[in-house]
């Protein structure tokens, strides 16, 4: 990456900002935006992108008996990408919900691909923690559901982040699925140090980061969970968490009927990647 390249790319930065700063102007009346929205937008945006360029930075000046280096950087750099795109999907995500623009948009999913789009954005942290990843998706058999794909993808993306991020190294992190009467049951759980009682009571309340417990528990922006929680209402589902040993979640999402005259089942499957 030349010189050049890194200058512009620290203007996109700094258009970046400006970006962030609009949005919370436009959203500061909100009960969901509080005072300290900004600076943990920009802790979470600045570090990696800082990371991305240095690797960039670093591989440029690489020699070629040297070019073996760069594959490392280069999984590094893949991950921090990964990681603001996960970011950004949440903020702008809580924009929408607040401006009450969120409907759902249905299509004929393959919950296998979905799953497995998700996992593969945390195959970085997961190989790093040696974590273990089980799922009973069948690798032969395809789950098909109904619902909204990218709503159901950030809702994944979400609760497998905040298990791998409180997982202990060396532990086993579960993700099932079933469906049942027309009903997608999701059971995800880990084997971390769980959630106190007091959070548990808060942990859903509209983007709230008010104080340090509660940004320990979601981490991130503070979208999180709150994102999970609006979205799963939006899909008409329910979510239920309970942390006695590690951390479970339920969630549980009807499938949404579609009228034959607006949707047709050969036109509109979920085929693609979403991010």
């Amino acid at each position: 990456m030349s010189k050049d390249e890194l200058n512009k790319k620290s203007k996109q930065i700094t258009e970046l900002q400006k970006i962030i700063n609009d949005l919370n102007n436009k959203l500061r009346d909100s009960e969901s935006f509080k005072s300290n929205f900004i600076s943990n937008i920009m802790n979470e945006f600045y570090n990696p992108f800082t990371s991305i360029l240095s690797m960039a930075d670093i591989i440029t000046t690489l020699s070629d008996t040297n070019l073996h280096k760069a594959i490392p950087m280069a999984k590094i750099i893949y991950r921090e990408a990964a990681q603001l795109d996960f970011h950004l999907q949440n903020i702008f995500a809580a924009a929408s919900i607040e401006a009450g623009l969120e409907e759902p948009e249905i299509s004929r999913v393959v919950i296998n691909k979905i799953y497995n789009s998700v996992v593969e954005k945390f195959q970085f942290d997961i190989n790093n923690k040696q974590l273990v990843l089980s799922t009973n998706l069948s690798s032969n058999d395809e789950l098909n559901f109904t619902t909204d794909a990218k709503k159901l993808s950030l809702i994944l993306l979400n609760l497998i982040s905040n298990s791998i991020k409180y997982s202990p190294d060396n532990t086993k992190i579960t993700c099932n699925f079933e469906i049942i009467e027309d009903y997608l049951n999701i059971n995800i759980s880990d084997e971390g140090s769980g959630i106190s009682k007091e959070i548990m009571e808060i942990i859903f309340n509209r983007f709230n980061r008010t104080n340090q417990t509660i940004n320990s528990v979601t981490g991130g922006t503070g979208l999180g969970l709150s994102v999970v929680n609006a979205l799963t209402e939006i899909l008409n589902g329910n979510i239920k968490i309970s942390s006695e040993k590690g951390t479970t979640i339920l969630l549980t999402i009807p499938e949404i009927n579609i009228d034959s005259d607006n949707f047709d089942d050969d036109t509109i499957i979920f085929d693609e990647e979403l991010f």
